[in-house]
């Protein structure tokens, strides 16, 4: 297992490296300094598994560098240690694939549970963002427009209910077979043909057409 800490500042790498021993003793853990130093590495060394990655200042700059994460190939899950805790904000790196938002207030052993959870397939988090208000986690107030259904492809429907199950772009991958490239130009079309900001508006048009039963999910 191939885990990896990116932070700017090395007393934090190495902080963060002792943390994540308690996850698998025997996983290898490198640090880097930032995301150019990780893509570098991937291109020459192969696949990471995960990556435990400390915020920015500015979420601009979070962004970016999630983004290019995104799009890199071999690089797995992606957890993000944050300073913000609006739920509005959470949402958004959720919603970009980010499979876990832990706030640098978080104690170590619920770290090492949120870094377990996530490469055991599922999302973390936390108690304390999820119970606060916020129109992040709210449904959006938008009107539901079945004729753009109508206008997506057979294919961009199979990716439509995916992301109605919460699927990852490369779950989505996984489970359709198709690339990772051509799952994210399948989601940029289904978000520009249905008129909705984000992946998670259109997966609640999934299940409101009836697509995604969230009850039939184990």
């Amino acid at each position: 297992m191939n885990l990896v800490v990116v932070s700017e500042h090395p007393c934090c790498r190495i902080g963060l490296a002792t943390i994540l021993k308690g996850v698998d003793a025997e996983a290898t853990i490198v640090e880097v300094a930032n995301v150019d130093a990780l893509i570098e590495r991937v291109g020459q060394q192969g696949s990471v598994d995960l990556v435990l990655m400390e915020g920015a200042s500015q979420i601009g700059r979070e962004m970016a560098a999630i983004s290019r994460l995104q799009e890199t190939e071999g690089v797995g899950s992606v957890i993000l240690l944050h300073e913000q805790d609006q739920p509005e904000i959470v949402r958004r790196y959720l919603d970009m694939g980010v499979q876990g938002v832990v706030p640098k207030t978080t104690e170590a052993p619920v770290l090492v549970g949120a870094v377990k959870l996530v490469l055991s397939g599922g999302r973390y988090v936390p108690e304390s963002i999820l119970s606060k208000e916020g129109s992040g986690f709210g449904e959006p107030n938008y009107s539901f427009d079945a004729a753009g259904l109508d206008r997506l492809t057979r294919r961009q429907m199979d990716v439509l209910k995916e992301l109605g199950r919460g699927a990852s772009n490369q779950e989505i991958g996984t489970q359709l077979g198709i690339a990772l490239a051509t799952v994210k130009l399948h989601v940029n079309a289904i978000l520009n043909t249905l008129g909705v900001r984000n992946r998670t508006e259109a997966a609640i048009i999934a299940y409101k057409a009836g697509l995604t039963d969230l009850n039939a999910q184990a």
